[in-house]
């Protein structure tokens, strides 16, 4: 406050010197201040558009070096076993019959007997690869022995075409006595299910031995087919 009234007091052309030196003195800050904050913005750009510069020199001669060593070769894959290879991302059936048309095969009119041929065998029959091959080994195990070559049908998705090729001859197929087998060696025989082994486990307790089949006629478990079906491999 006293300099303000100092100021007030002094003459008319001192003041304009003093009011004349202070805008001086601001404009010059003023400057100094935008200047300082453009050669700041000036720095951080150059620094900042520097940096992808520089790195996307560099990359461009690693690629460019990279094209220069690079030889290209056109190349062809040759599966040593074309059926194999195509096969074994597939399900077994289409695999198997995939595998089945690249080996050799028997010829029309040829034959082969049911109960004594082994896999590699029946893979000599059009259409039939290694999982039919061991399906058809499989199921005859378990029936004890085929008796018909219609017995193939129930096998899932069986080629019907190779029933052609197969014959049987002297069929003699293991039989199970119904009287003496348990009801779980009874129902593991494809033809007996769980509530037919219960019948005949039954039928054994309220009434003894079995003499036959027709024993069970009166059972809903046991209709004409089912009985005649299971013939050829029961004994008493």
């Amino acid at each position: 406050m006293i300099i303000l009234n100092e100021f007030f007091y002094l003459r008319k052309s001192d003041r304009k010197v003093i009011l004349t030196l202070l805008c001086v003195i601001a404009i010059a800050l003023v400057v100094i201040f935008l200047t300082g904050n453009e050669n700041d913005t000036s720095n951080t750009l150059v620094a900042v558009d520097s940096i992808p510069a520089k790195h996307n020199d560099r990359d461009s001669a690693r690629r460019q070096s990279y094209r220069d060593r690079t030889v290209y070769v056109r190349t062809k894959v040759v599966y040593r076993d074309t059926a194999f290879s195509r096969g074994k991302a597939l399900p077994d059936i289409e695999h198997d019959s995939v595998v089945a048309h690249y080996q050799p095969k028997i010829k029309a009119g040829e034959h082969i007997v049911l109960n004594t041929a082994d896999t590699t065998q029946l893979k000599t029959i059009p259409g039939i690869g290694s999982y039919f091959a061991r399906k058809v080994v499989q199921y005859g195990q378990r029936l004890g022995g085929y008796v018909s070559v219609d017995q193939l049908d129930e096998i899932e998705n069986f080629p019907l075409d190779a029933k052609d090729y197969l014959v049987i001859e002297n069929a003699q197929p293991h039989k199970m006595n119904v009287n003496t087998f348990s009801l779980n060696d009874l129902k593991k025989h494809p033809y007996i299910n769980f509530y037919q082994a219960r019948a005949i486990t039954d039928y054994r307790r309220l009434h003894g031995p079995l003499k036959s089949l027709n024993d069970l006629r009166l059972s809903k478990d046991f209709p004409p087919e089912v009985i005649a079906r299971l013939l050829p491999y029961v004994e008493f």
